[in-house]
């Protein structure tokens, strides 16, 4: 465990005197010594170092161990550097400093007197490679469980009572909620060690001025509220205060600064009422006064898991001002040192340390393991452990376990390792605990050879497949063989039980060309068109006499069967033809194609139409047959010259609608119009009318047939 806060201050004087010369003494001191009686001399240490600059440099050393360091004690230590004609001094304070020292140096002493507290005392030490001892961190140890049984505070008694009011309660979940918001800590893994509340003093003093009197409140020289009535928060303090004559607060211990002594608040105020009021100071009055206490910052020392942190909280604004360091990479490295060699029983070769975010991973190997711890890089707390063995511990594992074994399979699990071994007595199952370098035997399975021995005359007695030969095999889930076998005549694929040797499942396909050879056993000699390959079947065409024949095989070559049977083209030209030379002797076939029937397309003088033939037998299934325009047209002109004795016509209008299937005419005559509507396929009239070409009448009329014979 590196250096930290909390070790610096659970070290005793002589331990830290003894650290600090040998500090000294590699910072490249030239001299470096203890004195006799700190009593007398005011110091604990006397340091000369040769600056390159400023030549000879005396250091006097001050090891304050009694809470923080004030701006008193800064004072006295002024006057020791004096005293002793030093050029510099360093006051080391464990527990830190308070505001006004910290101040008090900056502004008056800087580079005069270098002010260590305990974290930059921890940082010296970790980074001189000053090593603590094992009774300095038993005794931390110690000091971290003392202060978590007394949970760092107690009650105090003040000897006044406070002006504003003061909670710990409410202080402590104020700090909380700013470390768990800014830092990835949990609630509980923060625990206040100790709390330091600093107070100043007040006076409220009571006062009249002819017919004016209220209570004023004086907080410094430079701070003076002469009517507190006037401000209600504080009308309100003033009033509780006046009725109490001490008060209790709850801390580790507590700070007084005394801003001004009692005579000097009088004085103060009186002045400032003078100024405020416009009155002469003898008109005005000191009726009373009384002693306060002001709450003005609190300072929380913090066990963050294994990390310590300070915060400081201004009691007026209540701001807090809070930052927590990492912890060393040293912590982590023993840390993970420990837990490794724990656990595996062996020493660490090698680590680094590796960070993203706000975690912190330790990577490194033994002789036989790699290793990567993962931390809270704030709070020190365990993420995470990964100690798992190398491939080289694995492999010398596996022949321990195996030696004359063939590795024929593995699966690698986050910390176990399954591993199939083959044997001369079978395939072992392996398991190996890759945390802790042990294996075990899960099962043993049979020899592939010998399984393969029992399934090849089952397959071979009911598929076309025979002298099949083993050609590889696999372990599938560490429980089952899967076995290859192949022939001329196809593969196999076969799953078996491991344990038993039963079929579980298998696969198989037949070749091309054995399955030409199944067809020929049970059909004969075979005119081979075209053969197409799906994924679970071939599909023979063959030519026979007639017909083009589709013969399906299954790949395993159980299922034969005809799905299909086709008149050759050649075969439905000549019924074609015979069937339209019936229906019109002139007409023709145009075209022939096949869909889920032959359908033959025809064309006459006076017909046209579809023929549809039964795919197999050729057999007429369907004819759908119109009469053309022109037989249509002649037929309408011919039946009205019979019918009205008209000797000259001529077509005014011809429409064809073939999908509604018929045909509309206008015809025009010597003395009339004739209108007609003709079925195409029956050529039958369907509606007829006429209408004079002359006569206002007729026009009327005309109009009328118009519409109608569009």
């Amino acid at each position: 465990m590196g250096w930290t806060r909390e070790l610096v201050m659970v070290a005793s004087r002589d331990f830290l005197s003894g650290a600090l010369i040998e500090l000294f003494n590699r910072m490249g001191f030239r001299e470096q010594e203890r004195v006799p009686k700190r009593s007398e001399w005011g110091i604990d240490i006397v340091a000369i170092r040769d600056d390159p600059i400023s030549g000879m440099e005396k250091f006097v050393i001050l090891l304050h161990s009694k809470g923080l360091a004030t701006s008193k004690d800064v004072n006295v230590f002024t006057d020791v550097i004096d005293k002793h004609k030093a050029d510099r001094g360093i006051l080391v304070s464990p527990a830190g400093f308070t505001k006004d020292a910290r101040l008090l140096i900056t502004r008056e002493y800087k580079g005069r007197i270098v002010p260590w507290d305990g974290k930059r005392l921890a940082a010296l030490f970790q980074n001189y490679g000053i090593e603590p001892t094992e009774e300095l961190l038993e005794r931390a140890k110690e000091f971290r469980r003392e202060m978590a049984r007394k949970k760092g505070v107690t009650s105090i008694e003040l000897d006044a009572p406070l002006l504003f009011d003061f909670s710990t309660d409410a202080l402590k979940k104020k700090v909380l909620g700013y470390v768990t918001a800014h830092y990835p800590v949990k609630g509980e893994e923060v625990e206040i060690s100790h709390l330091t509340l600093l107070l100043s003093t007040a006076y409220l003093v009571s006062w009249s001025a002819g017919d004016q009197k209220d209570r004023a409140v004086v907080f410094s020289r430079d701070e003076i509220v002469v009517k507190s009535s006037s401000d209600e928060k504080l009308k309100s303090a003033v009033r509780k205060a006046m009725l109490n004559d001490f008060s209790i607060v709850v801390a580790t211990e507590k700070e007084t600064e005394v801003v001004l002594s009692p005579s000097e608040a009088v004085l103060f105020f009186k002045g400032k009422a003078s100024q405020e009021l416009n009155v002469p100071e003898l008109k005005v009055k000191v009726v009373d006064r009384k002693k306060v206490y002001v709450p003005r910052e609190a300072r929380v020392e913090l066990e963050v898991g294994d990390n310590r942190g300070e915060a400081r909280v201004d009691l007026r604004s209540w701001k807090v001002d809070f930052s927590l360091e990492p912890l060393p990479e040293d912590y982590f490295l023993n840390a993970a040192r420990e837990l490794v060699e724990e656990r595996v029983g062996e020493k660490i070769g090698s680590m680094e340390v590796q960070t993203d975010g706000w975690k912190l991973k330790v990577v490194g190997k033994t002789r036989r393991f790699g290793f990567e711890i993962s931390f809270n890089k704030f709070t020190g707390r365990l993420l995470g452990t990964d100690v798992l063995m190398n491939d080289d511990a694995v492999e010398e594992l596996l022949k321990k376990a195996c030696p004359r074994g063939k590795i024929v399979g593995m699966e690698r699990g986050r910390k176990v390792l399954v591993v199939d071994i083959e044997t001369s007595k079978g395939i072992v199952v392996v398991e190996v605990d890759l945390t802790k370098a042990e294996y075990r035997e899960v099962r043993k399975l049979v020899p592939p050879k010998k399984a393969f021995k029992g399934v090849k005359p089952l397959i071979e007695e009911n598929f076309p497949v025979k002298r099949l030969k083993l050609k590889s095999y696999s372990v599938k889930d560490h429980k089952f063989i899967e076995l290859e076998a192949e022939s001329k005549h196809g593969i196999v694929r076969v799953n078996v039980d491991g344990l038993a040797g039963d079929v579980l499942d298998y696969f198989v396909e037949i070749t091309r060309e054995r399955a030409h050879e199944l067809l020929k056993e049970r059909y004969g000699e075979l005119k081979v068109l075209e053969v197409e390959e799906g994924e679970f079947e071939y599909i023979f065409t063959i030519d026979d006499e007639e017909h083009n024949v589709k013969l399906l095989i299954s790949k395993d070559g159980r299922l034969i069967r005809e799905i299909d049977r086709i008149l050759k083209r050649d075969v439905v030209e000549g019924i074609a033809e015979k069937l339209v030379k019936e229906i019109e002797e002139d007409a023709s076939v145009k075209s022939i194609s096949l869909g889920k029937n032959w359908e033959v397309e025809f064309s006459g003088s006076n017909y046209v139409g579809v023929l549809v033939l039964d795919r197999t037998s050729g057999e007429l299934l369907e004819k759908r047959v119109r009469h053309t325009e022109m037989a249509i047209k002649e037929m309408f002109m011919e039946h009205v010259m019979n019918k009205y004795g008209e000797k000259k016509l001529h077509i005014e209008r011809l429409t064809h609608y073939e999908e509604e299937g018929y045909i509309v005419m206008k015809l025009a005559g010597e003395g009339n119009y004739y209108y007609g509507r003709i079925d195409t396929r029956s050529g039958k009239i369907l509606s007829e009318d006429y209408v004079p070409i002359k006569g206002i009448s007729s026009k009327i009329k005309r109009m009328q047939l118009d519409g109608k014979y569009r």
